[in-house]
């Protein structure tokens, strides 16, 4: 009798011992499910990569989904040049900018070359693309340092309004906005941006704007305004510029 007795407790620890895991692992989980829903611990499977001031705010793929394209170009790693920003906009665009849903303000954490050069109540993270035309402000290759005052308010803004005004009439804009350098090595602010712009219903617009304090335009004739290569556009397009400018 006594040996089955233990032979009986033997059998029933045995049972016991993966059930005792089972309770263990159902409350780990329980629990940590309860955490999660309250934000203690992150959720399970890769980690979220949030924006941050390295080039994480691209929003061309919104800006196609309105219709529109834009390439913002490329930073030079070598001297920190900005290549320049080549756009297509439409009213959307400007609509969805003007809702605060396109476009960003500049990050305080991108701080493009020669910055820090420029007087410290006189400085801007000034956008190739305006905000107000959809530009990021999250994206290292669309801000250059220009002064703030006139160079980047209220000249380039001024401009930058003018733009949204034709779009916002109906028209849908070729866009370029290309920052001069002193030289190809050089790794401070641009010297001037050139700021260059074609419409579909005849807005033009073809200006260079020097980065200084005094913020001197250059005015291209209007006719010259052509912010792509003659040889990107197509037959038709070509056609039409050519009857628009006769």
């Amino acid at each position: 009798m006594p040996t089955r007795r233990r032979r009986s407790r033997r059998r029933r620890s045995r049972r016991s011992g993966p059930l005792s895991l089972l309770l263990v692992v159902v409350l780990v989980a329980g629990v940590g499910y309860l955490l999660v829903q309250r934000g203690v611990l992150p959720p399970p499977g890769p980690a979220r990569q949030l924006p941050e001031g390295t080039g994480s705010g691209d929003n061309s793929a919104a800006i196609a989904r309105l219709g529109g394209k834009v390439d913002y170009g490329r930073v030079d790693p070598a001297t920190g040049q900005r290549r320049g920003v080549s756009a297509t906009i439409t009213p959307a665009m400007v609509a969805a900018a003007a809702r605060d849903e396109l476009g960003s303000v500049a990050d305080p954490d991108i701080r493009p070359p020669g910055l820090d050069r420029l007087p410290a109540r006189n400085r801007a993270r000034a956008h190739l693309l305006g905000r107000q035309l959809g530009g990021s402000g999250e994206l290292p290759a669309n801000l250059v340092a220009l002064y703030q005052t006139r160079a980047n308010t209220p000249v380039m803004r001024d401009y930058e309004s003018a733009v949204a005004d034709a779009v916002q009439a109906g028209e849908t804009v070729r866009y370029s906005v290309r920052p001069r350098y002193p030289t190809p090595s050089f790794e401070g602010a641009p010297s001037a941006i050139r700021i260059t712009a074609a419409g579909d219903r005849g807005f033009r617009l073809d200006v260079t704007i020097a980065n200084t304090p005094e913020a001197t335009v250059k005015e291209a004739s209007a006719a010259a305004a052509d912010p792509e290569p003659r040889g990107a556009h197509d037959a038709g397009a070509a056609a039409g510029a050519a009857a628009a400018a006769g």
